[in-house]
């Protein structure tokens, strides 16, 4: 019989492919099989996010088995997104906490606690009073990132209309100037109002957080157990706000962000609404907007805020995230901003990340930002202590304050009745 030549040829190829798959198993599986996606979830917007969003697009392509992608909720759903989702078991890896969340966060075991290198990061590279938001029960939670505070913003424009070359250093001064600035129709409809609120919990708490500091007073006890809510302080601070509302000066239609449009005089808001105030006012923005201490008198003080970032307990990749995490905090090289500096500066925020502040000096120096870092850097502007439950706190105060502000309460009753609400909350959650 003629030998067979297929024969040797399959064994060849036997050997051929089994020598290939013992190299591959040597090898371990292609850079692309391993890729790890890192899930990170904040309250910004696209837009906001555009420049740690090229940041993200950089480190992946420094570190090909890793895939980012941006999880957005609103702010008013994002802590209520972070809970849901943990129950349906799709956690994002890492989440932009707002600092008053953070006692219910660790309560609840959502969030992991950073290794040991991280809390070193955080204690050498950040002002100390944000880490302190970053802080419960004495262990720090993550990379402090936001930092934002309250100031009196005003129409220069209006003021000026009004007979008044200076912005208030009172808020009985305040309210005689929003008195001469309001305008009304011919049917007494609001068109201008000298003074305005905004639209969510926040926009009536930390402005009310402000002058309540600047009375000396906190908002919680300082056992924690209750509320100064019905403190005759607390009282004078919201029946005056009441004031402007019953004499038409203000309502709760024309808000906050409304200033661009030239119907709001004055208003006490937060650094980072510079970012609506320039897309707004466009070239008129420096000729429009003023900024001024909160309207407490000499002893004025202010609330202090921040948000960081933090990693999910479960997350499946807590060392990839932390890397990423410290990686987007650190510049990279000296004399530049963070990827995270770098977002919360072009958007109008503030940061208490030391090489960021030092690399930035031209923005923290620009005329509606300087007052808000000198009120953190003088130590004016103060941060409350962490309590659980914030959130649904802060929501029961501003129903109270607006149950006042539109006269369906008078104001000693719903403080108190809000004072007994929060204690029955503290009570439950200790």
């Amino acid at each position: 019989m003629s030998p067979n030549p297929v024969g040797p040829l399959l064994k060849a190829t036997f050997r051929l492919l089994s020598t290939s798959a013992l190299a591959v198993a040597c090898l371990g599986e292609p850079a692309w099989a391993q890729q790890k996606t890192i899930t990170v979830a904040t309250h910004y917007t696209d837009e906001q996010m555009r420049p740690l969003t090229a940041c993200f697009r950089r480190y992946e392509a420094e570190n090909p088995n890793i895939k980012i992608v941006h999880q957005q909720a609103t702010f008013r759903d994002f802590l209520q997104t972070i809970l849901t989702s943990r129950i349906g078991g799709r956690s994002p890896d890492i989440y932009n906490v707002y600092s008053i969340w953070g006692v219910q966060l660790v309560s609840n075991g959502v969030l992991a606690e950073p290794p040991a290198d991280i809390v070193d990061f955080v204690r050498r590279e950040y002002e100390a009073r944000t880490v302190d938001a970053a802080t419960v029960d004495g262990k720090i939670w993550g990379v402090p990132a936001e930092v934002s505070t309250y100031l009196l913003v005003y129409n220069k424009n209006l003021l000026r209309e009004a007979g008044y070359s200076a912005p208030p250093r009172t808020w009985d001064e305040l309210a005689a100037i929003a008195a001469k600035i309001s305008k009304a129709d011919a049917q007494g409809k609001l068109t201008v109002a000298g003074y305005a609120f905004g639209p969510t919990p926040a926009n009536a708490v930390h402005p009310f957080r402000t002058l309540l500091f600047s009375r000396g007073r906190s908002l919680f006890t300082d056992d924690l157990r209750s509320t100064n809510l019905a403190t005759p302080e607390a009282v004078e601070i919201v029946s005056k706000q009441a004031e402007i509302f019953r004499k038409n000066v203000t309502n709760s239609s024309i808000q906050v962000r409304d200033f661009p449009s030239g119907s709001v005089g004055m208003m006490i808001t937060a650094n980072w609404f510079k970012d609506t105030l320039r897309q707004g006012l466009g070239d008129k923005f420096e000729s429009t907007v003023g900024v001024a201490p909160i309207p407490g008198g000499d002893d004025w003080r202010t609330y202090q805020y921040s948000f960081y970032y933090g990693v999910d307990a479960r997350s499946p990749s807590k060392p990839e995230a932390w890397r990423l995490v410290r990686w987007l905090n650190t510049p990279s090289e000296p004399g530049k901003r963070s990827c995270v500096g770098d977002m919360l500066m072009t958007m109008g925020g503030l940061t208490a990340n030391k090489a960021d502040i030092a690399a930035s000096q031209a923005e923290v120096n620009a005329p509606f930002t300087r007052p808000y870092m000198e009120a953190i850097s003088s130590g004016r502007a103060i941060s409350e202590k962490n309590v659980p439950q914030a959130s649904e706190i802060e929501v029961t105060i501003r129903g109270a304050i607006e149950e006042a502000w539109l006269g369906r309460q008078d104001p000693q009753k719903a403080l108190s009745a809000a004072n007994a609400q929060i204690e029955s909350i503290l009570k439950e959650a200790r």
